[in-house]
C-alpha cells in the first residue's frame, strides 16, 4: 500500500490524537489523587454511554449519507447546519435529564459535584464529534489533524496551568475538557465555514430520519458496547473503591491507546473510500476489508511484543509508578484488544452495504457477557476479576465479528480472495 500524502496526513492526525491522549493522561496521573482520577474516569464513562446511544449513532448515519448529500446542490450545507443546531439543543436537554435522574435516584454519588460542567462537556463533545464526522466524510484530512492538535493543546495547557497553582478537582478537569472540545469545534467550523447555511425544521427532521434509518441498530447495541468497555468501572466503584477504579482505568487506557490509534488510522482513511466504492460496485467492500485486516496483523503484533517486554516501564512512564502494580497483565489486554480490533475491520463491509441489523448480535453478546460474567468476577476478585472480564469480552467480540463477516459474505455469494492490493483512491 503506497504512502500517499492523504495517508500521511491521516497518520499524522492519529499520532497527534494518540500522543495528546498520552500526555494528558500522564499529567492527570501526576496532578491528581487516585480517588479524583476514579471520579474523572466514571464521569468519562457516563459521557461515553450517552454519546454512544445517541449522537455517535447519528454521526455514523450522517457519515454514510454525506456522499449523497454532497452530490446534491446545497443539500450538505443545510443538513450540516441543521445538525449543529439540533445536537446543541438535544445535548443540553439530555444532559440535564441524565443529571436530574442521577441526583434523584442517588446514582453515582461521587459524580454529583461535577454534573453541571459535565452537561456542557457533553454538548461540546457532541458538536466536536459531529464536525469530525463531516470532515472525515469530506476527506478533509488536514483540517482533522489541525483541529485535533487544537483540542489536545488546549487541554494540556489548561491542565498544566491549573496544576501549577493547586491540585485540579474533577469538576475543573471536566470543565477544561469542555473548553478544549469547544476550541476544536470552532476550528472545524472555521475550516468548513462554506457549509454554514440557513436551514429549516424540515432539514433537521429529514437528516435525523435518514440517519436513524441507517443507524437504529447502533442505538440498541451502543448500550451493550458500553457495557463491554465501561461497566467494569462502575462494578469496581460498587464493590471496591475509587482508587481501584483509577488503577483499572489507567491500565486499560494505556493498553487501548496503541490499538485505538492504529485502528483509527485505518478507519479514518478507508471508510469514506469504502463507501464510495461500494456505491459504485456492490460487494467490493468484502475483499477490501479482508485485505486491510490482514495487512494490520504485523503492526498489531509489534505492539503486543513491546507491551510484553516493557509493561512496567510503559505504565510508569505514561502515568505514575503507583499505577504499575498490575502491569504484568498489560500484554494480555493489548493482545485481546488487538484481536477484537482486527476482526472489527471486517464489519465495515457490512456497514458499507447498509446491513447493520446483521451486526446486532455481534455487538450485543459481548456486552451481555461482560455484565453477567463481570458482576460475579468483580464481586469475587475485584480488580483481577475486572481485567479477566475485559480480556474474555474482547475474545468474544472478535469471534462474533468474524462470524458476522462470514455470514454476510456468504449471503452475498462472494468468494474469499486475499490477493491483490487494498482499495485505494
Amino acid at each position: 500500500m503506497k504512502l500517499t500524502s492523504e495517508k500521511l496526513i491521516v497518520v499524522i492526525g492519529r499520532m497527534i490524537d494518540a500522543l495528546g491522549s498520552l500526555v494528558f493522561l500522564k499529567l492527570l496521573a501526576i496532578s491528581i489523587t487516585k480517588a479524583d482520577m476514579g471520579s474523572y474516569l466514571l464521569a468519562s464513562s457516563l459521557l461515553a454511554v450517552v454519546l454512544t446511544i445517541s449522537f455517535s449513532a447519528f454521526d455514523q448515519g450522517l457519515m454514510r449519507n454525506i456522499a449523497d448529500y454532497n452530490s446534491k446542490h446545497a443539500t450538505l450545507p443545510r443538513r450540516y447546519s441543521a445538525m449543529v443546531t439540533a445536537y446543541t439543543v438535544l445535548a443540553l436537554i439530555i444532559g440535564a435529564l441524565v443529571s436530574l435522574v442521577m441526583m434523584m435516584e442517588g446514582l453515582g454519588n461521587s459524580l454529583h459535584t461535577v454534573l453541571i460542567p459535565w452537561v456542557f462537556w457533553l454538548a461540546c463533545d457532541a458538536i466536536k464529534n459531529l464536525n469530525l464526522t463531516v470532515a472525515s466524510g469530506l476527506r478533509s484530512r488536514t483540517l482533522i489533524a489541525i483541529a485535533t492538535g487544537v483540542d489536545y493543546t488546549s487541554r494540556i495547557l489548561l491542565l498544566s496551568t491549573l496544576a501549577l497553582h493547586d491540585s485540579p478537582t474533577p469538576a475543573m478537569i471536566i470543565g477544561l475538557l469542555a473548553i478544549s472540545s469547544l476550541a476544536a469545534s470552532f476550528t472545524y467550523m472555521l475550516g468548513q465555514r462554506q457549509l454554514l447555511a440557513r436551514f429549516s425544521w424540515l432539514d433537521i427532521r429529514a437528516t435525523l430520519h435518514e440517519s436513524l434509518a441507517f443507524c437504529w441498530p447502533m442505538i440498541i447495541w451502543g448500550l451493550f458496547g458500553w457495557l463491554q468497555n465501561m461497566s467494569n468501572r462502575w462494578l469496581l466503584d460498587y464493590f471496591a473503591e475509587l482508587s481501584v477504579v483509577a488503577e483499572y482505568g489507567v491500565l486499560v487506557s494505556i493498553a487501548s491507546f496503541p490499538v485505538t490509534a492504529l485502528l483509527g488510522v485505518i478507519v479514518t482513511y478507508i471508510v469514506p473510500i469504502l463507501y464510495e466504492h461500494e456505491n459504485k460496485q456492490h460487494g467490493s467492500s468484502f475483499d477490501a476489508v479482508l485485505k486491510v485486516a490482514l495487512y494490520c496483523i504485523p503492526a498489531f503484533s509489534m505492539v503486543m511484543l513491546v507491551a510484553g517486554w516493557w509493561h512496567k516501564e510503559l505504565i510508569s512512564l505514561l502515568s505514575a509508578p503507583e499505577y504499575a502494580l498490575h502491569s504484568q497483565v498489560l500484554p494480555w489486554i493489548v493482545a485481546s484488544a488487538s484481536f477484537s480490533a482486527i476482526c472489527s475491520i471486517l464489519t465495515y463491509a457490512v456497514y458499507a452495504q447498509r446491513r447493520l441489523s446483521s451486526l446486532l448480535l455481534a455487538n450485543t453478546v459481548p456486552g451481555i457477557f461482560s455484565l453477567a460474567f463481570g458482576y460475579a468476577a468483580v464481586k469475587e476478585y475485584q480488580l483481577d476479576g475486572a481485567i479477566l472480564t475485559l480480556i474474555l469480552s474482547h475474545i468474544v467480540a472478535g469471534s462474533m465479528f468474524i462470524i458476522t463477516y462470514l455470514r454476510a459474505r456468504s449471503a452475498s455469494s462472494m468468494p474469499v480472495a486475499i490477493s491483490g492490493g487494498v482499495v485505494e483512491r
